[in-house]
């Protein structure tokens, strides 16, 4: 088992996978495209679009948005373990047609969010129960991109022009409301993962250029009050124990877990 595992990418692997990021792309532009034209309508008619479909009402993505669930998950394995040269090649194919996936993963997190209204007041609208899943995909698979670390993809997201590195630092200090209400665990979950991406994005470097973009809209101290909060939320789960078996591991987003995270963070 100590036999490093050396990756061997054949040309019609190559192929393949400059398939699937073809077809990503399309999806990135699908989403994007949608979503704006919503919103243009919206505006020149001053109401909210009518809809009779039951299942957008209820806050149900299309098939077209769903289906990138197992996308990102299957980018975020392709690169696990470190994976430099699937890592890279996710970013840069070397074709002529050259698709960024990277940036465009961080992009359907800005526009998922709904950073494309032009403010992060509304973040909290954006995300619920039926799309809190994709979000922590998206946060995952961007977390594995830059481990191990792969410097490049770490600039590509720290430095991209779109607000992306931005949403993130907002998903852990905002509260994320109506969703907090009714299921705090998905929102500390959030806030674990995307603390975790952060990390991801200064890991061992030896320049303070990445940490000095993340700190442009973000001070330690309003990380130790998300800490504070994180640990209110731990002391009345502590009173209130839910059932389950002895012994059983504790989970991986627990209020101690996602402030022991987030405190590893400020202290970066």
């Amino acid at each position: 088992k100590d036999v490093p595992v050396v990756a061997m990418v054949t040309e019609e692997v190559k192929e393949q996978l400059v398939e699937a990021s073809a077809v990503t792309k399309k999806a990135y532009t699908i989403y994007r495209r949608e979503a704006e034209a919503e919103e243009h309508q919206a505006a020149a008619d001053g109401t909210p679009i009518p809809t009779t479909d039951k299942s957008q009402d209820e806050g149900e993505m299309s098939v077209i948005i769903t289906i990138m669930q197992p996308i990102l998950r299957l980018m975020q394995l392709l690169c696990e373990n470190h994976n430099r040269d699937l890592q890279n090649f996710l970013r840069n194919q070397n074709n002529k047609n050259n698709y960024n996936l990277v940036c465009e993963t961080l992009q359907f997190l800005d526009c998922i969010c709904g950073s494309t209204t032009g403010g992060l007041g509304l973040l909290g609208l954006y995300i619920n129960e039926k799309n809190v899943g994709l979000i922590n995909q998206t946060v995952e698979s961007l977390t594995e991109y830059c481990q191990g670390p792969c410097h490049e993809n770490q600039n590509c997201i720290a430095t991209h022009e779109c607000n992306g590195i931005d949403i993130i630092i907002a998903l852990i200090l905002n509260d994320i409301n109506p969703l907090g209400k009714k299921r705090m665990d998905l929102v500390l979950e959030l806030k674990n993962n995307a603390s975790k991406l952060l990390l991801a994005i200064m890991e061992s470097r030896h320049d303070s250029e990445n940490a000095e973009r993340i700190l442009y809209n973000m001070r330690p101290k309003e990380l130790v009050e998300v800490i504070k909060k994180a640990y209110m939320q731990g002391e009345i789960e502590v009173e209130e124990p839910e059932e389950g078996e002895d012994g059983e591991e504790e989970h991986s987003a627990s209020p101690r877990n996602v402030g022991h995270n987030i405190y590893i963070l400020a202290h970066q």
